[in-house]
């Protein structure tokens, strides 16, 4: 029993270690199938994550492909979410079970006849669990089984609930890791002692560009030193405590020395408590902004989200990419003061004040498209 235990922590957190488990499980509780399970409790009961031994496969890809849904079984879980241990007994009689149509399928593709299983509810929508399975030979689970498999189905449900919250965790740390990446922008995530926890796919090719940024042991800096001071500033403004986010000044550029146009740089401090294991405790965020590699934003996505006119995202557009006002102006033949029109206009369509904020957002569309 202990060592069925220590399976179960061990495959909930390593699902290639279900089928080694299961097997133990199937030789402790005398059946002679098992499975491992999480189930979709919709309207139309789905089982995304099937494991199981002592099964033939196609006879199991026909389960999950056309009849679980009708599986008594199966409905039952969803019915009753919070019954830790249902059996046959609860579920359904003998005499049911020879006028079901579930159960005539069953008995002309796989040979179990009675089953036990332990289940836990892990958010209002999901429950996971083991099934045990035992031949019409073998006989049906009898009080005393229920009793022993009630032993270890209080660690099972210690297992999985562990098992859920990191596997949740980890997929949210991917997708967040899959969304900087795609982002145009290089992000780079500072401790409280300004060093470099994480950064993304694009702040890692900045690195090798060498045109004005530095990455040092002790953080990033800036090849000129007033450039320099400026970022550092910004940077220690963040960590402050006593900064109020309202006062925050979060953007600059920075001067490059191959002359291509200055990076736009935001700074914005992080907040959130962390757990008390964590290595990784980002305090500041810095994105760095290069004008000529930044794709254009989609005008269209633009108009549709803003409510913008084809002249204001174009000019939307340009400001994105780093371009002053005037510069924007220029490369759309129209004047500076019609610039200016048009950029109040955006700034009413988007609810920003300044030019840093607009930015901000519509990299954000950016990012989404």
């Amino acid at each position: 029993m202990l060592a069925i235990i220590e399976a179960f922590y061990e495959a909930a957190l390593d699902a290639s270690l279900w089928p080694g488990a299961l097997e133990q499980l199937t030789a402790f509780t005398e059946s002679q199938a098992a499975s491992f399970w999480v189930l979709d409790g919709s309207q139309t009961p789905r089982l995304p994550t099937f494991i199981c031994v002592n099964f033939d496969p196609a006879a199991i890809r026909e389960y999950l492909e056309h009849t679980a849904a009708i599986d008594p079984t199966v409905q039952y879980l969803v019915a009753h979410p919070h019954q830790p241990i249902v059996h046959d007994g609860l579920v359904i009689s003998e005499r049911e079970k020879a006028k079901h149509p579930y159960y005539d399928w069953h008995e002309r593709l796989i040979d179990t006849r009675f089953r036990m299983v332990g289940q836990v509810r892990l958010e209002p929508s999901v429950q996971a669990g083991v099934a045990l399975h035992r031949t019409r030979t073998a006989g049906r689970y009898e009080p005393q089984d229920i009793r022993r498999f009630e032993v270890l189905h209080r660690h099972l449900e210690r297992a999985l609930a562990v098992g859920f919250q990191l596997g949740s965790l980890g997929t949210l740390q991917r997708l967040t890791a899959e969304w900087l990446d795609r982002s145009p922008a290089a992000a780079f995530f500072l401790d409280g002692r300004k060093r470099i926890v994480f950064c993304n796919l694009r702040a890692e090719a900045l690195r090798s560009k060498e045109d004005g940024i530095q990455l040092r042991a002790n953080g990033i800096g800036l090849l000129h030193k007033q450039d320099d001071d400026r970022l550092q500033a910004l940077i220690a403004q963040a960590l402050s405590p006593k900064t109020s986010p309202t006062s925050l000044n979060t953007a600059m550029r920075a001067e490059r020395p191959s002359g291509k146009r200055p990076y736009i740089i935001l700074v914005a401090p992080v907040r959130g408590a962390y757990p008390v294991l964590s290595l990784i405790r980002p305090a500041v965020s810095v994105v760095i902004i290069d004008p000529d590699h930044e794709a254009s934003l989609p005008g269209g996505r633009l108009r549709e989200v803003f409510g913008l006119t084809e002249a204001e995202a174009r000019l939307a557009a340009l400001l994105a990419t780093g371009a002053e006002l005037r510069e924007a102006a220029q490369k759309l033949g129209i004047t500076y003061g019609t610039g200016r029109t048009r950029l109040a206009q955006i700034f009413q369509k988007t609810d920003t004040r300044r030019q840093a904020a607009l930015v901000r957002l519509l990299l954000g569309v950016l990012h989404a498209s």
